[in-house]
């Protein structure tokens, strides 16, 4: 019987000044665009790229957002992302992520639920029964990065 041992996806990012408001805090809006980030880096390393998964007619919208904000980021400050996925059922995944402080104090944390759906033509249906290749994309992402 074999196990794996699942790892952390793990980004690093600095607050600029498109991220902030006007007193320099990161806007709670760049928060959403970190963890989108967060997500398509981690389809490029398991080698799916968001943008081949769209021209297979596939994309994966967000159901449910949940942030908690504990300590403000400003201006220059680094965030690093410590990310995990897990498939919740047949159809559903979520991704947990906690945004830290360079001192590892957690800014915030976020789970996000998302889900397979299907574009063709002008309408979108939720994919009920995973082909193989987005169960091994689920299965890769959950797994963790290669070392």
């Amino acid at each position: 019987m074999s196990s794996f041992i699942k790892k952390d996806w793990k980004s690093t990012k600095i607050v600029l000044p498109q991220h902030t408001d006007h007193a320099g805090v990161m806007w709670h809006g760049s928060y959403l665009n970190f963890l989108e980030e967060v997500r398509i880096e981690a389809l490029n390393k398991i080698g799916m790229p968001y943008s081949k998964l769209s021209k297979q007619g596939f994309e994966i919208p967000v159901i449910s957002l949940k942030i908690q904000y504990k300590i403000p980021f400003f201006h220059g400050e680094k965030v690093v992302l410590i990310s995990q996925f897990k498939i919740e059922n047949k159809i559903r995944f979520n991704c947990k992520t906690l945004f830290l402080k360079s001192n590892n104090d957690i800014g915030a944390e976020a789970i996000v639920d998302l889900v397979f759906v299907r574009k063709k033509d002008e309408s979108i249906k939720l994919v009920r029964e995973l082909p193989d290749q987005l169960k091994n994309i689920l299965l890769l992402l959950e797994e963790g990065p290669k070392i």
